[in-house]
Parts: C-alpha cells; sequence; structure tokens
C-alpha cells in the first residue's frame, strides 16, 4: 500500500475483520508466456517511444497487439521508431534537433527520463543539452555499459554522447513496427515542423552616446530575426565581434537581451579574436520575427582608455537552419567614458536568508531559499528592473514548484531557462529604491520532489542583477564580493558565483513514530461477529511518499497456536478502504 504525506500527517491503519483474506501473492502474478520476451517497462518504453514521435492511433493499437502476441490488423515490416539517427556526438551545450531527438529517446524509458515534469519531461523536451540532459545521458550509459562504456574502457558514464552511445541508441531505435491497412477515417497527429530558414538584419540602433565605468547593458547594436513559415527556428547563440579604436579591456563581458532587455545566457568575455558567443537556445517561432540587442557591461576603471570608440558587430547567428541575410551587422560606436559618476549601490544577505545550511523535506511550502538587499547609493535613485537567479544544486526544475522572487511581500513568478538551472524574475516596471535606502530580495519555492538532493540558488554574475540610474538611465554593476565560494553561509565573492547561497538539502522521507491507535479501544469480542475491529495503529509519515510491501501480524491467544479463531482477517485504512 502507499501511504502518501505532503509534510508530516498521522495515518491511521485499522486492522479488523471485513470479509477478504491476506492475499499479498497476487501482487506476484506470473507474465504469462506471450509477455516473457519483453517486460512491461519495455513495452511501454516502446508505446510512448511510438506516442512521441506522433504515431497514430491504429499503429499503437497494432503494436501493442503484437507485442502481447496477439495478431496486427495490419502488416508488419520493420522499421525505425526513430524519424531521426544520431551521426554526430553530442556534449553539454550542444543544441538543435538532434538534442530534442535525444532527450525524447531517453524520455521512452523511465529509467534514463530526463524529468518526470516541467522542462525535459515528456512533452516538454528541448533543443539544448544541459545538466539534466547529461544526467540522463550517464543513466543510459550506465544501463548498458556493456555495450557503451566497456568498449571504450569506461566503468562509468560521463555523459558525453559519443560514438559508442549513439551506436547502442541508433539500434534500439529500430524495432518491429505494424503498419495498419488503410482507413479513410484515420487521423495522424503531426509533429511540429523544425524550420529550415532564418533571416537576419539589422534593426533600429542604439543612439550614440557614453559608455561609462562600470556600466552595465549599454546597448550596442539591435538586430532582427525571423524564422521562415515552414516552421519554428531555434537561435542556438549569437557570434559577435568587437571593432573599432578601443581594446577588448574596455568590457568585462558581453551579453544577448531580448526585446523586454532580459538578458538570455551568461555574459561572456571576449576571446583573442575579439569574439565572443552569446546566448542560448531561443526559439522563433514560425513565420514571426524577435528583436535582439547585442550590449556591453563596461569594465570598473576605463581611465586608460577614456575617449576610445568600440563598436560591437553581429558577424554570425549560429544555428541548424539556413541563415540569409547581410552579415556582418555594425552597430553604434559607443565612446568610453571614466569621468561621469553613474548611480551605484551596496549589496547585504537578507535577513530572509537562512544564511546557513538547511534540510527541508518534500511537500514543504514556502521555503525562503535565498536572499539579498540592495542599498542605492547617493548619485541617483535606482530602478530594479529583473533578477535572475542560477539553481546550481543537484535538485531538477522538476523538484520546486511556485518559484518566486519576493518583494514587499509581493511576489513575482520566475521563468527557467530550458537547461532547468537558471529562474529569471521580471519586476513589472521595475522597484524604485530612493537614494540611500534598502530594498529586500529573496526567492521562495515548494519543495516537491528530490529525495537527497540539493538546492543551491546562486548568482552568478554581478549583472544578472538587472539595475538601471533614474537619472542618467546606464545600467549599474554591483560591486564585487570579498568573500569565498563553497562556504556553508551565503556570501558575495569576488569571483563566479557573485552571490553563493548556503546549501539546502531535500529530506529522504521517513517514519517517525509508529503508536497504538487511541481510536480503537481494548474489548471483549463475540464469536460470529462480523467487521469486527480488532485493533490498530497511527504513523507518521514526512518526507515524501513511502511504499509498504508488506505486513507481518502476529496474534497473541491463550488458546494454543491460534488457528481457527480468526478468518478472512484484512487491513483497511482511516476512511475503511481495504489496502
Amino acid at each position: 500500500m502507499s501511504l502518501t504525506k505532503s509534510n508530516s500527517i498521522a495515518t491511521k491503519i485499522a486492522i479488523g475483520v471485513i470479509g477478504v483474506a491476506f492475499v499479498f501473492g497476487l501482487l506476484f502474478a506470473a507474465a504469462t508466456p506471450a509477455q516473457a520476451a519483453l517486460t512491461q517497462s519495455q513495452v511501454d518504453s516502446i508505446i510512448a517511444l511510438l506516442e512521441s514521435f506522433g504515431a497514430d492511433a491504429a499503429t499503437v493499437a497494432n503494436v501493442k497487439v503484437s507485442l502481447a502476441g496477439g495478431t496486427p490488423t495490419g502488416t508488419t515490416s520493420t522499421a525505425s521508431v526513430c524519424p531521426h539517427t544520431w551521426s554526430t556526438s553530442l556534449t553539454s551545450g550542444s543544441s538543435g534537433a538532434d538534442v530534442k531527438a535525444l532527450q525524447q529517446f531517453l524520455n521512452s524509458d523511465s529509467a534514463t527520463q530526463i524529468a518526470s515534469s516541467g522542462v525535459g519531461s515528456a512533452g516538454n523536451e528541448t533543443d539544448f543539452f544541459g545538466g539534466l540532459t547529461k544526467a540522463a545521458v550517464i543513466k543510459f550509459q550506465d544501463k548498458y555499459a556493456s555495450e557503451v562504456l566497456a568498449p571504450v574502457g569506461l566503468s562509468a558514464g560521463t555523459g558525453y554522447f559519443g560514438s559508442s552511445s549513439r551506436a547502442k541508441a541508433n539500434s534500439l531505435c529500430s524495432t518491429a513496427v505494424v503498419t495498419p491497412p488503410a482507413d479513410d477515417d484515420d487521423t495522424t497527429t503531426t509533429p511540429v515542423a523544425t524550420g529550415t530558414g532564418l533571416s537576419v538584419v539589422g534593426g533600429t540602433q542604439p543612439t550614440a552616446t557614453l559608455a561609462p565605468d562600470s556600466g552595465a547593458r549599454v546597448p550596442f547594436t539591435n538586430f532582427i530575426v525571423t524564422a521562415g513559415s515552414d516552421g519554428d527556428v531555434v537561435m542556438d547563440s549569437v557570434s559577435v565581434e568587437r571593432t573599432g579604436l578601443a581594446p577588448d579591456a574596455v568590457f568585462s563581458g558581453i551579453v544577448l537581451l531580448d526585446s523586454d532587455g532580459i538578458q538570455i545566457g551568461t555574459s561572456k568575455t571576449l576571446n583573442s579574436n575579439h569574439q565572443a558567443t552569446v546566448g542560448a537556445a531561443t526559439t522563433i517561432p514560425a513565420g514571426t520575427s524577435k528583436t535582439f540587442t547585442i550590449a556591453g557591461n563596461m569594465a570598473s576603471d576605463n581611465s586608460t582608455r577614456d575617449g576610445t570608440i568600440a563598436t560591437l558587430s553581429v558577424v554570425a547567428v549560429n544555428t541548424s537552419a539556413t541563415v540569409s541575410g547581410s552579415l556582418p551587422i555594425a552597430g553604434t560606436a559607443q565612446t568610453i567614458n571614466a569621468s561621469l559618476s553613474i548611480g551605484s549601490v551596496t549589496m547585504g544577505i537578507s535577513s530572509f536568508d537562512p544564511n546557513s545550511a538547511q534540510s527541508k523535506e518534500i511537500g514543504t511550502t514556502g521555503v525562503r531559499i535565498a536572499g539579498i538587499t540592495v542599498t542605492a547609493g547617493s548619485a541617483e535613485e535606482i530602478r530594479i528592473n529583473s533578477i535572475r537567479w542560477n539553481q546550481t544544486g543537484s535538485a531538477g526544475s522538476g523538484d520546486l514548484s511556485n518559484v518566486v522572487t519576493v518583494i514587499d511581500s509581493t511576489e513575482y513568478a520566475t521563468v527557467v531557462s530550458a537547461d532547468g538551472k537558471f529562474y529569471t524574475a521580471k519586476l513589472g516596471d521595475g522597484i524604485v529604491v530612493g537614494k540611500g535606502n534598502l530594498i529586500d530580495i529573496y526567492v521562495q519555492a515548494d519543495i516537491t520532489g528530490g529525495s537527497a538532493r540539493t538546492v543551491i540558488f546562486d548568482i552568478d554574475k554581478t549583472t544578472d542583477l538587472n539595475i538601471t540610474g533614474e537619472v542618467f538611465g546606464y545600467g549599474i554593476t554591483p560591486p564585487a564580493g570579498s568573500g569565498s565560494a563553497g562556504t556553508t553561509s551565503s556570501v558575495f565573492t569576488a569571483g563566479t558565483p557573485w552571490f553563493d547561497n548556503a546549501t539546502l538539502t531535500i529530506s529522504a522521507g521517513s517514519v517517525t513514530s509508529i503508536q497504538k491507535a487511541s481510536s480503537i479501544a481494548a474489548q471483549n469480542i463475540a464469536v460470529n461477529v462480523s467487521d469486527q475491529p480488532l485493533g490498530g495503529f497511527e504513523t507518521d509519515i514526512k518526507g515524501e511518499a513511502i511504499n509498504v510491501s508488506g505486513m507481518t501480524l502476529t496474534v497473541a491467544t491463550s488458546s494454543g497456536s491460534g488457528g481457527g479463531l480468526l478468518t478472512n482477517v484484512t487491513i483497511v485504512d482511516e476512511n475503511g478502504s481495504v489496502v
């Protein structure tokens, strides 16, 4: 029987004479000869894989009959269950149709699924190879270790979807498939088409202005991408090159922004070729356009480079689709300035942050996980526009729900990234903080799964906290901290992550007490009485649902072995339902 607890609730189990004998052996019925070749889990995986790739109802029904040993109504042919084979290796950071097909394939087997719910789960697969996909590939490699790992001399999965992993996946994608008879009324589910074309043009460029010290998200280049009418297109990233009469050092990082000013992906520094690849997998729906901005986070001290001029040009849009348009797209030349004093902030740890390691049970709601304070400097009022948390713990996005950022008792919903790790909250029109004033910001969530996993809500970079000044309008870069990451308390560091949150561990399920149920009193029992309660116990289940696979009962009697005293003994729950 299953005992399900959301947090800590007493469950009463009564023992009585109801009229049904213990028959626990029924739980272990033997498989029929027709089912001996495949386990039910394998059958379910094949059916799920067919359905995930849009197989029609008649095909699915015939395959079920065939796998059960029956005779299908159509003709049988050998074909590929997956309308996809893998010819190139995949790893963390990969993106595109190969990745999505891999996620769908992994989700067809409960032993290798990406996630049970939320991003990456069946029906919610993405085009991005992130941490969840890597963990699922490791499970796949460990499951088929003799064929995948042993040939390359490995004893444990690595998460790299290389040649041996691809060979095994491709072989598993071929099985007996039934071709159903022609049916004029047959309805086929058509998968969402993947677009083949993406056009890129320059947009209305930002106004030429100053790029001051510590200025964040200074706009340099606007561009517009449009997907063709034949299907959605995933833009994986954008390649940017610094040009103009300024050195790379004027920037602390380059970022890609959407039309709402929300950062996509992480901040990147320029390489030796004066280039950076920014952004993350972003879907452009068929026949629609989206506008993006390449922006620069300026260094904190450009006094030796004051007056130089920099440009950031879009040199490539990275996607599996065919890109058309005139590249590179050169944006606005901005002048580096070291004399303008824009707004500033100081940071602190919020009193809402536990500021130490903690443990919470599955089912706990409204858990305050991490929090910071922001104090505006004396130069100008500030406006906090958005904040992006980086969940670096081992818990998946499916283990958390109702993740919100809270400011002054107002909850702001978060949007989770494709890899399930970044949670961005857009704060409406922004929260204005007066000069010298302080504001608390914290993130909270409900714990819905992930026994023994960890939750850590860091802030990766200083500019993941999107702040602008009310007078000059520039983005403001918060100061670096001085602490060290990896401590048991929350701290601001001088590196990455900028804000390092203390660890929360999700507790495993537990039975904290089992005791006699006082609601069933001791009493004398007459003969030939049915439905007679004999006794009961209460148990307190915490953390997560548990499964009781068996129970041993001892009848204590003064008349020998007790045989024949009781018949038709059964167990019922507190509602009288047989369990």
